[in-house]
C-alpha cells in the first residue's frame, strides 16, 4: 500500500534459492543496478530501478535466497530482517515472490507465510517450461484465488510475462486501502495468550508477526526496553519457539498438500514406478537378462571395431603420403633410406595396434 508523500516505490525481491529470482532481478532492472553490502554484514546487496506504470521509478531490493521465514545461515537472518523491518528503514510497499512453477509445494511453504505477513505480495511465477516437461499442470487463476494475492507466470530468459508483472505490481500499488488476506492458517492459536499480551503492547502488530517477534526478538533491531517488555510476555507464557515452528509448518503443509490436489495436477509416481519394475523384470529376467546383455555387448563390441578402422586407415594413409613425400625430396643416401624406409615405415607399422575387423 502506497504511502502518501512517498517519493520511490521500495519493492523487495525475494524467493528459494534457484527459483529464477536473479533472472527475474536482471529482466526488470536491466543495466540499472548497483551493488554493494548490507549495513554490517559481508552478504552482498544488489538493488536496481525500474519504471512502473503510474508510479514511476521503482527501487528493486534483491534480498538472498530462503526457503522459510525461519533463519539459519547469515544471509537468510538478513532477507528476514528486512522483511521484518521493525525499525521501518527500508519502508517496503510490496513484496515481489518469486516461486518455481516446478517445485510448487516447496516454494508454497514460503509464499504462505509471505500471506501472514500482511505486507502486499505479488508472485511470479517461473520455470513453468520446466514444469511443463515433467508433466505439472498449474491452474493459475484458481491457485491466485486461493491465497488471495496475484499470480503471474515469467519467463525472464526472454521477457515473457514482464509486460504483464508490472502491470499487476501497480494495480497491487494503486490499492491505498485494501483489505488483507485472511490469515493462511491460524496463527493467534499457535500461542494464544503469548500473542494477546503481546499485542496489548504493540497493537499495530498482527498474529504472525506477534509470533516472530516472540521467537526472534533478541535477533531483531529491537529498542533495549522493547525488549525487555516482550521478554517479559516470553518468560510469562514460556513461549518455546520449536514447538511452535514445529506446529505451524505442519499446519501450512497439510493446508499446502489440498492445495496441490486441487489445483496441481502432477505425473502419478506410481505410473513411473509401475514402468521401472516392468523395465527390471525385462532386463532381470533369468532367460532374457542373458540374451540382452549379449546383444549389448556384442554392439558394443562392434561399434568400437567399426568405429577404429577410421583412424586407423587414416594413419595408414598419413604415413604413406608421408614416406613418399619425404622420399621425393631427400637425396639418395644411406641416411634418406633409413629415416624412409626406417624410421617412417616403422612408426606407421605401428598402426597394428589398432584392432582390425
Amino acid at each position: 500500500m502506497l504511502r502518501t508523500g512517498k517519493k520511490t516505490i521500495q519493492i523487495a525481491l525475494t524467493g528459494n534459492p534457484n527459483s529464477g529470482k536473479t533472472s527475474l532481478f536482471n529482466a526488470l532492472t536491466g543495466l540499472n543496478q548497483k551493488v554493494g553490502n548490507f549495513p554490517g554484514v559481508t552478504v552482498d546487496k544488489k538493488v536496481g530501478s525500474t519504471q512502473i506504470g503510474g508510479h514511476g521509478q521503482a527501487k528493486i531490493i534483491d534480498l538472498p535466497g530462503t526457503y522459510s521465514l525461519y533463519p539459519r545461515r547469515e544471509d537468510e537472518w538478513v532477507a528476514y530482517r528486512v522483511m521484518m523491518d521493525v525499525e521501518k528503514v527500508q519502508d517496503l510497499d510490496l513484496l515481489l515472490l518469486v516461486m518455481d512453477a516446478s517445485n510448487l509445494k516447496r516454494n508454497l511453504l514460503f509464499c504462505s507465510q509471505l500471506v501472514d505477513l500482511k505486507c502486499p505480495v505479488v508472485v511470479a511465477l517461473t520455470m513453468n517450461d520446466l514444469a511443463q516437461k515433467k508433466g505439472i499442470r498449474i491452474d493459475v487463476d484458481e491457485l491466485s484465488r486461493e491465497l488471495n494475492i496475484p499470480v503471474v507466470p515469467v519467463n525472464p530468459r526472454t521477457n515473457k510475462g514482464i509486460g504483464e508483472l508490472k502491470k499487476v505490481i501497480s494495480h497491487v500499488l494503486s490499492q491505498s486501502v485494501s483489505a488483507p488476506a485472511p490469515d493462511f492458517i491460524d496463527n493467534k492459536a499457535l500461542a494464544p495468550e503469548a500473542v494477546a499480551d503481546l499485542q496489548a503492547l504493540m497493537p499495530e502488530v498482527n498474529d504472525y508477526l506477534a509470533i516472530h517477534y516472540l521467537a526472534n526478538y533478541k535477533n531483531l533491531a529491537f529498542s533495549n526496553e522493547k525488549k525487555e517488555a516482550i521478554q517479559q510476555v516470553d518468560e510469562k507464557h514460556h513461549f518455546s519457539p520449536n514447538k511452535v515452528q514445529a506446529e505451524e509448518i505442519l499446519q501450512r503443509y497439510t493446508r499446502i498438500r489440498k492445495i496441490m490436489q486441487q489445483f496441481v495436477v502432477e505425473p502419478d509416481p506410481l505410473q513411473k514406478k509401475i514402468f521401472t519394475d516392468k523395465l527390471d523384470n525385462l532386463l532381470l529376467h533369468r532367460v532374457w537378462g542373458y540374451v540382452i546383455l549379449l546383444v549389448v555387448l556384442f554392439i558394443l563390441f562392434q561399434s568400437i571395431f567399426w568405429l577404429a578402422s577410421y583412424p586407423m586407415d587414416a594413419i595408414d594413409w598419413g604415413f604413406s603420403e608421408l614416406t613418399g613425400w619425404t622420399a621425393s625430396v631427400l637425396p639418395e643416401a644411406w641416411w634418406s633410406d633409413l629415416l624412409c624406409n626406417g624410421l617412417l615405415a616403422g612408426l606407421g607399422g605401428l598402426s597394428f595396434l589398432c584392432p582390425r575387423s
